[in-house]
């Protein structure tokens, strides 16, 4: 089973990045910083119950910036699923993705990945706490390509305006040891109110989910951001293999 974290990041990252376009400049962060707070409600036979939270922080340091997520399931809910995770990514300011690290606790395994870059390549680490699991690879990396971590900030900074309604967006996301492609499109605005109440304009977006991952391959994910200069990620719908998920931002400091 891949990671609850792609609910909360990989997710709001879907429409965006067009493999024909790099960002060169961030616009959505302020370099005072920034924190992000999600709550993931699953759709248990009649009623929706919050089953999981991640907590997002950005911040510039220097002449980098520095990302963090952590994500965990509720407690409540642990029988169904286990996971606590905690990542960290670095970036420069030309965008250029420099380092992402994750330390996982998910169904009675801890998991261990780091990716390092250097030019067109990336080195990818991965280990548990079972004996023998270690493996590094060193890989090509494409124009445009990232990890979960470091994708989610450079997609906030394109500009979807130029992007036809309905236009197939293709990009690439290095997940679990390999390149995925994924393809999005934008359908739209819309307004959309949170479960906390909160009100947002947002571009509502569309993409295909995950093959071999926990989201029903046959159901597209939707995605929706605000309408403005930080795309910030409002909700995210979606089927997974126990049910339906909505992701909600809860807080924005």
């Amino acid at each position: 089973m891949k990671r609850l974290f792609l609910f909360f990041s990989l997710l709001i990252t879907l429409p965006f990045v067009s493999t024909a376009q790099c960002v060169k400049q961030n616009k959505a962060v302020p370099e005072s910083g920034e924190t992000l707070t999600y709550a993931a409600y699953f759709n248990w036979s009649a009623i929706w119950v919050k089953g999981g939270e991640a907590i997002f922080s950005a911040k510039k340091i220097g002449d980098y910036y520095n990302y963090k997520v952590s994500a965990h399931s509720m407690p409540k809910w642990r029988w169904v699923y286990d996971l606590n995770t905690n990542i960290e990514a670095n970036m420069k300011s030309d965008m250029t993705p420099v380092s992402y690290s994750s330390s996982t606790y998910e169904e009675k395994k801890n998991h261990f990945e780091k990716i390092t870059y250097a030019g067109d390549k990336l080195t990818y680490s991965y280990s548990t706490d079972q004996p023998g699991s270690d493996k590094t690879i060193t890989v090509d990396r494409p124009d445009c390509s990232y990890d979960l971590l470091n994708e989610v900030y450079a997609a906030r900074n394109l500009d979807l305006s130029s992007f036809e309604k309905g236009e197939q967006i293709p990009f690439d996301v290095f997940f679990t040891s390999e390149l995925t492609r994924i393809y999005g499109e934008v359908l739209g605005e819309e307004t959309i109110e949170t479960r906390n109440g909160q009100k947002y304009d947002c571009i509502k977006c569309v993409a295909n989910s995950i093959p071999g991952s926990i989201f029903d391959p046959k159901e597209p994910v939707y995605v929706w951001v605000t309408n403005d200069e930080r795309h910030i990620p409002v909700c995210v719908q979606c089927k997974f293999k126990f049910g339906y998920i909505k992701v909600y931002l809860e807080d924005v400091k």
